[in-house]
């Protein structure tokens, strides 16, 4: 299941903050899964009934009770990740159902209330590829602090750098200036030009 779900977990950017529901009705509707579960019945009736006297009338669950209790067990395993799950590319659910929405708002107490939250929010934890680089600066954008923290974390050359690697040409020197317009690109989701990429490494010149 985890496997599968690693999977399921490289169409985010396809399915957007729908991931979660994306997810629990790819598990609900996954053949080899489901054999797998009932095998998992099969044998342990085979043991159950091994250990039973030989007069004890065999019980078998239906299908109803079994697709049942695959349903529960989605729905359960489904719930005990998504604490992390939402931590996955900073994934937020969309409202749905009520468990989803309580989450939602545990991910919002959890950002105002942790005082270690932003300890690693390094310009060393950046990767240096361009593409990733860019993905780890869009989900810092969206955090409330996002100016203060990009301001103290970039010099004025990194900032013209973004600038520029989003095709915008402003000659500006000023941090306060810089910052609400990359931002602005960052939340938008604007991806970096073709040349921007090609140099392999962020802010590289």
């Amino acid at each position: 299941m985890e496997s599968l779900i690693l999977l399921l977990f490289e169409k985010h950017k396809e399915f957007g903050p729908n991931i979660l529901q994306y997810i629990h009705n790819s598990l609900l509707c996954n053949i080899p899964l489901l054999e797998s579960f009932n095998a998992l019945f099969i044998i342990s009736s085979q043991r159950i009934s091994m250990c039973e006297s030989i007069n004890t009338e065999k019980q078998e669950l239906k299908d109803d009770v079994k697709k049942f209790l695959y349903e529960q067990i989605i729905s359960i395993y489904m719930k005990s990740r998504q604490k992390s799950w939402r931590r996955f590319n900073d994934l937020i659910p969309e409202k749905g159902t009520s468990s989803l929405r309580e989450n939602l708002k545990a991910m919002r107490n959890d950002t105002q209330n942790s005082e270690n939250k932003y300890t690693s929010m390094k310009k060393s934890n950046i990767p240096k590829d361009p593409m990733l680089g860019l993905i780890q600066l869009q989900i810092w954008a969206q955090l409330d602090i996002a100016e203060e923290l990009f301001s103290k974390m970039f010099l004025v050359s990194e900032l013209q750098w973004l600038l520029w690697a989003f095709g915008d040409n402003v000659n500006n020197k000023r941090k306060k200036n810089l910052i609400p317009l990359i931002l602005e690109y960052l939340k938008k989701g604007t991806s970096f030009s073709k040349e921007a990429i090609s140099k392999g490494q962020i802010f590289a010149v």
